[in-house]
């Protein structure tokens, strides 16, 4: 049995239990999809090859280099990887962030007061803030982004905004 199908079956699980779902949108990616792990391996196996068909040790230092740095990433790409929603549940009342089956965060509808797009780097990222501060993060990963965006504004009494999609 793959991770990925054990995430699939926990969050069906904890979805189950879970009443009046409007919608459900999956994360597809996994935690070896992250760049702080998959770009350092990727360069070190490259780098390695380049090695053995130049017969050069330098370079393949420096691509046991990499191999490291990517045996160093794999602890922290795992403890972020905990916190990321394997699962966005779209309720009557709210929305709740799942990883794996675990309850990461919850918001009911009447206390949410925005839906606001974030671009770091590059990455799309949208916020759900409720009054008193509190955030849930939908990643752009997250499957069919734009429906969950203009479902969760309707779903919040909140006009519409600018489409997920850039």
């Amino acid at each position: 049995m793959t991770a990925q199908f054990d995430a699939a079956r926990s969050d069906d699980e904890a979805i189950a239990a879970m009443t009046a779902v409007v919608q459900v949108h999956r994360n597809p990616t996994g935690w070896y999809n992250n760049a702080s792990f998959a770009l350092p391996l990727i360069a070190a196996m490259v780098t390695a090859l380049a090695g053995v068909v130049l017969r050069n040790l330098d370079v393949l230092a420096f691509a046991g280099f990499l191999f490291v740095v990517t045996l160093c990433m794999v602890p922290v790409v795992l403890v972020s990887w905990r916190q990321t929603a394997t699962a966005v549940v779209l309720t009557a009342d709210g929305v709740t962030s799942l990883h794996t089956g675990r309850m990461l965060k919850s918001l009911v509808w009447s206390g949410v007061e925005s839906v606001t797009r974030r671009e770091t780097q590059g990455n799309v990222r949208w916020i759900v803030t409720a009054s008193g501060g509190e955030r849930l993060a939908l990643d752009g990963e997250l499957d069919n982004l734009d429906r969950l965006i203009e479902t969760a504004r309707r779903l919040a009494g909140l006009p519409r905004g600018e489409p997920a999609a850039s």
